[in-house]
């Protein structure tokens, strides 16, 4: 990793690398979340590390707030997968050092303490309701990214429904068009529904398809 990298870091007893998730845990100031990133399964290995290192990834203040957003190749979110499968360490601050370059290294609570001094102790207060615990809090900020997501996943559903329904109507009419025998077939799809959308009766579609028919057209009965 080349340049300034943030979140990574080591494990201040054992040098062992890793990547701090939350900064600090809510009810808890003086532990942090952590993956250890060299030990990850290879299937989720190089996902979590082009998450971390990617745009989004390092325009985030905490890296949770990237990875409840990105997926793994298997589609679920990094987030929710890394707590379920208990991948997320709960270390104590002082026992993390931040490596954001080569042979530049900063214990987190420094970090913490000088960020506090900027912002007045709220860069990094994760939202979090009274008396949860930290798993608590974790699951719900897991929940509230997913539901963003379901939102727009149903949005994007719908508008791509109109679309079809739209596509259909315009088929069946230019299925008509050619063949006016086809006219009461071409309605029966619909009949499901309490209602045809407007202009999708048989009568208006052959009038429809007259419209479109080339002017010395022989009118059909």
């Amino acid at each position: 990793m080349a340049g300034f990298i943030k979140h990574v870091g080591t494990h201040k007893g054992t040098n062992t690398r890793l990547s701090v998730v939350f900064l600090r845990l809510p009810d808890e100031p003086e532990n942090a979340l952590a993956v250890y990133s060299d030990s990850l399964p290879d299937k989720y290995h190089d996902d979590f590390m082009s998450a971390l290192e990617s745009k989004e990834g390092q325009a985030a203040k905490e890296l949770y707030e990237v990875l409840s957003r990105k997926v793994f190749w298997n589609g679920n979110t990094m987030l929710d997968t890394l707590h379920k499968e208990g991948l997320l360490v709960k270390l104590p601050v002082d026992s993390i050092i931040m490596t954001p370059k080569p042979n530049t290294s900063l214990p987190l609570s420094d970090l913490l303490t000088q960020m506090d001094e900027i912002t007045g102790g709220k860069a990094t207060r994760t939202p979090v309701a009274t008396g949860q615990t930290v798993q608590e809090a974790v699951a719900d900020q897991v929940d509230r990214s997913l539901g963003d997501d379901n939102k727009k996943i149903a949005q994007n559903l719908l508008v791509q429904a109109v679309m079809l329904e739209q596509e259909a109507e315009r088929k069946r009419a230019e299925a008509v068009k050619y063949d006016p025998s086809l006219t009461e077939k071409a309605e029966k799809p619909a009949k499901r529904s309490r209602g045809r959308p407007a202009g999708t009766t048989a009568k208006a579609m052959k009038a429809r398809a007259e419209a479109a028919a080339p002017a010395d057209a022989v009118p059909t009965e």
